[in-house]
Formats: C-alpha cells, sequence, structure tokens
C-alpha cells in the first residue's frame, strides 16, 4: 500500500526561507517523500508565495507546524491573552494557506513547557472554545489543525491519545484532528498500539520518531513494528518523520525541545533510512 510521506525540514538543517530551502526539497523528492514540513517560527521571516513556488518547483507540497508562545495561550482565564493566542494561530494559517499547504499541526492549543500543576477544567473548555472559533477560519482556508499530542512534560493538556480525543470532542469542529508522534507515546500511553486504533478515526497525522529523537535505526523504539501497527489498525493519512541534532537547528530552536547533542550529520541517510521504514510497515 502506498502511503502519503513526509518529513521535517530540520532533519536537513535550520534555514527554510525561499532561499535556503531548495537543496532540502532536492533531497527530499529524490528520496521520495511527498511533502516538507516547515515550521512556522518567526512570522516575520516567512514569505509564504516564495516558499510555495519552491515547492511547486522541486514537485512537493508543504505541511506546517506551529506553537503558542506563553503570552498567547488560548486557554488562559485573560480573554485578551486568549485572543492574542487567536490571532496567532489566524497569522499561521494565513501564511500556510499562502504557501500552498493544506495542514498546521503540532502544539496549538497552549504553550509547550512543564506546567506547574494539573490543568484546571475550565483552562480545557476555554482552550477548546477559541480553537472552535479558529478552525471554521482554517476549514475556509482550506487548512487542516491537526492537533500534537506530546509528552507530560511539555503539557498539561494533550499529554495522551484519550485526552486528545477527549479534547477534539470538545472542540467539536470536523476540521480538527489528531497528530500521533511516536516519541511522545512511548512516554505516557500504557498501550500505545491500542491508542492508535482508537485514533485512527480522527488521526491526520501519525509520525515516527526515535526514542532519542535521531536517527530511525538507532534508539528504544522498534518503529517498523509502530508503522505496522498503525497499517493493520487501518491508518491510511500522511505518515510523517522526524529527527533532530542540535547543530542542525537553531538554538532556540533545539533548546525549546531539549534537543542537547548531535543526534547526526547526515541529513540524507536519516532520511532514507526513515524511508525504509515507512516501506517496511506500510508497504511500498
Amino acid at each position: 500500500m502506498k502511503v502519503r510521506t513526509s518529513i521535517h525540514a530540520a532533519v536537513w538543517g535550520p534555514h527554510w526561507t525561499a532561499k535556503a530551502i531548495g537543496p532540502t526539497l532536492e533531497a527530499a523528492a529524490r528520496i521520495g517523500y511527498d511533502y516538507v514540513v516547515i515550521p512556522l517560527r518567526r512570522f516575520e521571516d516567512i514569505e509564504p508565495e516564495a516558499i510555495g513556488r519552491e515547492f511547486v518547483r522541486a514537485g512537493l507540497a508543504p505541511l506546517n507546524t506551529c506553537g503558542l508562545p506563553p503570552d498567547r495561550d488560548i486557554g488562559a482565564s485573560d480573554p485578551d491573552v486568549r485572543g492574542r493566542g487567536a490571532a496567532h494561530l489566524l497569522k499561521a494559517i494565513a501564511l500556510a494557506r499562502d504557501m500552498g499547504s493544506t495542514q498546521i499541526g503540532g502544539v496549538l492549543y497552549g504553550p509547550l513547557g512543564k506546567a506547574a500543576e494539573p490543568l484546571c477544567d475550565d483552562a480545557f473548555r476555554r482552550a477548546a472554545d477559541t480553537l472552535h472559533q479558529v478552525a471554521e477560519q482554517a476549514r475556509i482556508a482550506g487548512v487542516r489543525l491537526a492537533l500534537e499530542v506530546v509528552n507530560r512534560y511539555e503539557t498539561a493538556l494533550l499529554y495522551n491519545t484519550a485526552r486528545g480525543l477527549a479534547f477534539i470532542d470538545a472542540v467539536a469542529h470536523d476540521n480538527v484532528s489528531l497528530h500521533l508522534d511516536t516519541f511522545h507515546m512511548s512516554i505516557d500511553e500504557a498501550s500505545p498500539f491500542d491508542a492508535i486504533a482508537a485514533a485512527v478515526p480522527r488521526l491526520a497525522y501519525f509520525e515516527l520518531d526515535q526514542s532519542h529523537r535521531g536517527a530511525a535505526t538507532e534508539g528504544s523504539l522498534n518503529l517498523v513494528d509502530w508503522a505496522q501497527k498503525a497499517c493493520s489498525a487501518g491508518y491510511r493519512g500522511i505518515v510523517g518523520v522526524e529527527a533532530f541534532s542540535r547543530q542542525r537547528m537553531a538554538p532556540d530552536h533545539a533548546n525549546a525541545l531539549a534537543i542537547w547533542e548531535e543526534r547526526f550529520s547526515d541529513g540524507d541517510r536519516v532520511a532514507e533510512e526513515f524511508m525504509q521504514v515507512i516501506k517496511a510497515g506500510f508497504g511500498s
């Protein structure tokens, strides 16, 4: 079975401008990926139409990820903070649309970082209500929102699949789906393969990510097994991969993800090995 495949641009480096993205896109296309993920990090530096033209030239399509700074938390009790968060997401949606992207994944529901205490039910509801409004504007723009479930050290909101599914129910908008990542799932899922099966009807992005966030063939996760389990559960959406090495990232990005070491130096090799994992798990 042929599935659509995606890879994070950080596998090759931190430069994602229209002038710099060409070699990354050429490598991804040569290896056989369908999409490359461009993080929406510094809005003022992004020229979406120019980046989109580079994707067309390479025969690929862009996808995006995005996050929320602490002063733009859509679950905050302060309505001004929630408003800034909604505006941030709407700007990201506009950038994605103008780039030619059809999906934004990532932690779209709150700031990334260890919480001091459990999240209250009111914050859960406020975030869901705000995201419902944002999701409608995203639908109009032709951009799906895929909410990434991350581990408990990075959020107090969607830290396992059950929480993610409950949150999607609360958002109550069909333009919102889940984004599951094997790295995060290996930390916080008691039964990760059952969680994948439960999520399949609402799963838009299944991401293969090794235990140390480096090369697919190292680390403690048998990613072929994870891919086979997702395939057996009926997943037919986009299969993404990501890997991070500190020297190939912007320092603030590496710091935010706690990437302290150089895990690899050859992006092509990492991309090729992940593609082999996808083919072994889903077939070619």
